[in-house]
């Protein structure tokens, strides 16, 4: 104990432990959204769309992850008021964006220059690189999230429920979904600079999943789902420190452990 205590002291260590209890108890609750309205492709188009972010922003002379930051929550945005406008599947949006992400990623490297591996470094992502500033954006982030969910709780339920019936009762349903898409290609974003792209899921998706096991409404669902997700970060933290192995890594074996458990739980209960 003493001896972590003495690590949280060195900025570095600081910066991406707090980077890290902060994503876990917010941006967590947003893989609640992910599972209800089907979205499981979303983050994974994400990515895709990061490097396409990541390489126009080495191309421009700015940091890759400065590019990914920027690109994933546009994209995000689009994909769900397009998806609205024009009645496009949730498949047929993501399929799009990640073949044209990697078509776009793919000519930008062959056009600039730009070394391939430079831009891919983004899959890889280094949280023990965050600063101060990287440590606010988080927060902030997970502020909104938070500040989302409980001023929009009702309209947000509704639309997770029953698109038509929330539309019906004067819910603005396309407004929220793209809020919604917003705080997801954000979260996604950070969840870059955290973990990289490879380790996106272990702070956004398997805590709601694991969460939805043992919900019994929406509120519960959140409210477990951060629990998972502060577990599965802070544990992961502490594994890493402990036995010298990568945080990002490490996090998402305790995520993964986590819905493992949850499931042999909630079976043995006689729950699907």
């Amino acid at each position: 104990m003493t001896e972590a205590l003495e690590l949280l002291s060195i900025p570095v260590i600081r910066h991406a432990f707090l980077g890290m209890l902060i994503a876990g108890a917010t941006l967590s609750t947003l893989g609640v959204v992910i599972v209800s309205l089907h979205l499981m492709a979303l983050r994974f188009t994400l990515m895709h769309v990061g490097l396409l972010g990541a390489a126009a922003g080495m191309s421009l002379g700015f940091s890759a992850t400065a590019g990914a930051f920027v690109l994933v929550p546009t994209a995000s945005v689009l994909m769900g008021t397009l998806g609205q406008r024009f009645r496009f599947t949730a498949s047929s949006m993501t399929g799009f964006f990640m073949t044209g992400s990697l078509a776009g990623a793919f000519l930008l490297l062959a056009r600039a220059g730009v070394p391939a591996m430079d831009v891919f470094g983004i899959f890889a992502g280094n949280i023990l690189m965050l600063t101060r500033v990287d440590v606010v954006m988080v927060g902030v982030l997970g502020a909104v999230v938070v500040l989302a969910f409980v001023v929009g709780y009702r309209e947000i339920q509704a639309v997770l429920l029953d698109r038509d019936l929330a539309l019906a009762l004067g819910v603005p349903v396309e407004a929220v979904i793209a809020g919604m898409f917003l705080l997801l290609g954000a979260a996604v974003a950070i969840a870059l600079r955290l973990v990289g792209a490879l380790l996106v899921d272990a702070i956004i998706l398997l805590p709601g999943i694991a969460a939805l096991r043992f919900a019994r409404g929406f509120g519960s669902a959140l409210l477990l789902s951060s629990l998972f997700g502060t577990i599965a970060c802070v544990g992961g933290f502490v594994v890493a420190l402990q036995f010298d192995l990568p945080i990002g890594a490490s996090a998402a074996a305790v995520s993964s452990g986590l819905l493992g458990v949850s499931a042999l739980v909630t079976r043995g209960k006689g729950r699907s």
